[in-house]
């Protein structure tokens, strides 16, 4: 008998991963494409101001000259970013960083905490506002869920049909509680790209992010305990302390930094927190990240005082910059960090495809999947594990993020010319939506319904708080196919703004 073993390693590479695979007999080494490289440096000089908006970049030859990439390679780095809408190409002249490529509008205010604990009672009015349009010329901005057409249509429905041919039949039958076996070695094994070191026994399947971090919040905690959120926060999230009989403590959350740590600490003291439940990349929906060093403090806070955290990281995947960002869970040695996620925002979100690595809780986590739902579909996980393991995911979470990011910065650039004076707007470094603060007399709920009748959606900023909050902002998402179409209703949005702003100003 022949048995082959794997060890994967992350070595540091120009500022980005090389994941290593050792076979029991050779050495594969996946190298992220010098292109890429090379684009993501120049990316990272645009993101620090070094090149700053209208400037030019070096020439073709002098990349090739003073770094040693050929011309093709430099050249194959400008198209891509070319792509992104972080550059432009003016003829006989160059290549420029283009002015969607930086955002002039300030960030939106951060609201004061109040550390107090409130019930959840949210459901009603997130039905009240969960409307859409009619007709052909409907566009919705309201949705956080990537279009159909930005998705590898072809590459799924290789999978499905590949996954339908096995003659055994077995994607009929029930699948464990846990998971399909191959599935969860492959979430396990892209842990490496977070930083993370995990088992594919560490991981539990579940029905997209939702079902995991309500399962999570189940196991930790009973009715009438308080959980730490941040604010703003999905409404989702709401819901499930709602539906399980929570209460909510909720810390302001910056669009770039995130939680304030000493509030974070402040409200644990002061209060009787059972768990924290935290987005640590591209929350929505202020798009706010941690940082490196306030996702380490966080994972050592919940083994100093074992508090539980649960994680959503659903957005990880879905970053601009020039590497994949990790997680608290990357720094969690004692298994008090329960990281949930899902494939539901960048693969297909109609599979409900999630999983959750709940660290010293797996058992009580597990026992209430097999409960709640006994298994997640078993054709499905069979049809996700080809997907990863073929290559289709990564492939297209390329072209995607390229999409996204240019969507992000168009979308910007129409906020910034069509939108009334005074909006302020974030500048996510990934995921899919935008935060915007408007001129404090404009009620977002009764935006919402004038622009339906225009047939456009947007989210008002009161479903994401749980005190009310935030009435006079909106989360506009930019996952639509790019068209003349998403940009007419975008200017039509912003001149409904314009009006709102004319009239109650008056």
């Amino acid at each position: 008998m022949c048995i082959t073993t794997q060890i994967w390693l992350v070595l540091p590479y120009c500022n980005r991963y090389r994941i290593c695979i050792f076979h029991y007999n050779r050495l594969e080494v996946i190298k992220t494409p010098a292109y890429i490289q090379l684009a993501d440096k120049i990316t990272l000089l645009i993101n620090k101001g070094v090149y700053r908006q209208g400037d030019k970049l070096p020439s073709l030859r002098s990349i090739h000259r003073e770094n040693g990439i050929s011309i093709g390679t430099a050249l194959e780095a400008f198209r891509h970013l070319l792509d992104k809408g972080l550059i432009t190409a003016h003829e006989k002249s160059g290549y420029f960083v283009s002015d969607t490529s930086s955002n002039a509008l300030p960030l939106p205010a951060v609201l004061p905490a109040t550390l107090s604990q409130h019930s959840i009672h949210i459901y009603e009015l997130i039905q009240r506002v969960r409307k859409e349009g009619t007709g052909k010329d409907f566009i919705s901005f309201a949705n956080a869920l990537p279009d159909h057409r930005l998705l590898p249509f072809n590459g799924i429905k290789r999978a499905i049909q590949e996954t339908s041919r096995d003659a055994s039949g077995a994607y009929l039958a029930l699948e464990a509680a846990k998971g399909n076996r191959q599935l969860r070695q492959a979430i396990a094994k892209r842990a490496f790209t977070w930083g993370g070191s995990l088992h594919m026994d560490d991981v539990i399947v579940t029905n997209g992010t939702m079902e995991a971090i309500t399962l999570c919040l189940r196991t930790v905690t009973q009715p009438g305990d308080t959980v730490l959120i941040q604010s703003p926060c999905y409404y989702g999230i709401m819901e499930a302390l709602e539906y399980l009989g929570l209460k909510a403590v909720s810390i302001p959350s910056h669009p770039e930094t995130g939680i304030a740590l000493p509030q974070l600490e402040s409200a644990c003291d002061r209060l009787n927190i059972k768990a924290c439940l935290l987005v640590s990349n591209f929350n929505n929906p202020d798009g706010a990240s941690l940082s490196t060093a306030a996702k380490q403090y966080i994972a050592a806070f919940a083994a100093k005082r074992k508090m539980p955290v649960i994680e959503d990281d659903i957005y990880g995947d879905l970053f601009f910059g020039t590497r994949r960002p990790d997680t608290i869970k990357t720094y969690d040695k004692h298994g008090w960090v329960m990281l949930c996620s899902s494939f539901s925002k960048s693969l297909f979100p109609g599979f409900r495809m999630g999983w959750c690595a709940p660290g010293r809780f797996a058992y009580e986590v597990e026992r209430f999947k097999s409960m709640n739902n006994i298994a997640s579909c078993n054709f499905s996980q069979r049809t996700l594990q080809l997907l990863l393991h073929g290559g289709t995911y990564n492939r297209h979470l390329q072209q995607f993020r390229t999409a996204l990011q240019k969507n992000m910065l168009k979308t910007l650039q129409l906020v910034e010319k069509h939108f009334p004076e005074g909006t302020r707007a974030t500048k996510p470094q990934g995921g899919l939506v935008l935060w915007l603060e408007l001129p404090q007399h404009i009620n977002a709920a009764a935006l919402q319904e004038a622009a339906l009748e225009k047939n456009v959606a947007l989210a008002p900023g009161e479903i994401f708080s749980a005190t009310g909050q935030y009435k006079h902002y909106i989360r506009l998402s930019y996952c639509n196919l790019w068209s003349a179409k998403t940009e007419k209703a975008l200017i039509k949005l912003g001149q409904l703004c314009q009006g709102f702003a004319a009239k109650l100003g008056a």
